[in-house]
């Protein structure tokens, strides 16, 4: 009786990862002062094979991105490539296709390769069909902003690995 309970949430698990998919994003850089600032991050981005298509807006500092189907997207990632070309990450949504999956609160969801975990959720809730959270770690968000998710967001969780704290 354990071990198909042990099965059957192991198989939940890998068929969430399989039918998992962050389908796009919308990532704000600051400090940036030209058009010769943006297109130093929109070449870094595209180094990012995960990456399908990517827009700029130059007046608003606001990346596009598309990501290719089944890819694994990693948030760290896109602030690395920000990084990288010398700026700064000031906000990163990302859009994701969830199969219905129930989220109790405070707990990382496996997704994509990574872990979220909901910070403004109070019990349990269902994620189903497409979705757009906002990642709340540092370095995601402008300095005064992170500290109103700082407390929340520096919970230790209980699994290995990277965990993102998202709102949404």
């Amino acid at each position: 009786m354990k071990r198909s309970f042990i099965f059957a949430a192991l198989l939940c698990l890998f068929s969430l990862g399989a039918n998992a998919q962050i389908k796009s994003a919308k990532l704000t850089a600051s400090g940036l002062t030209c058009s010769m600032c943006s297109k130093a991050i929109f070449k870094h981005l595209q180094k990012l094979s995960v990456i399908q298509k990517l827009d700029v807006d130059v007046e608003s500092s606001t990346y596009l991105i598309s990501f290719k189907p089944d890819a694994k997207v990693s948030p760290d990632a896109l602030k690395k490539a920000v990084e990288d070309a010398g700026f700064a990450v000031a906000s990163l949504q990302m859009t994701a296709s969830f199969p219905r999956l129930e989220v109790a609160a405070g707990a990382p969801v496996p997704y994509g390769g990574a872990y979220y975990r909901i910070l403004n959720t109070s019990g349990s809730q269902v994620l189903e069909g497409e979705r757009t959270f906002t990642v709340v770690d540092k370095g995601f968000l402008a300095p005064a902003d992170y500290k109103k998710f700082s407390a929340a967001a520096g919970v230790k969780a209980p699994v290995e690995g990277r965990v993102y704290n998202v709102i949404l």
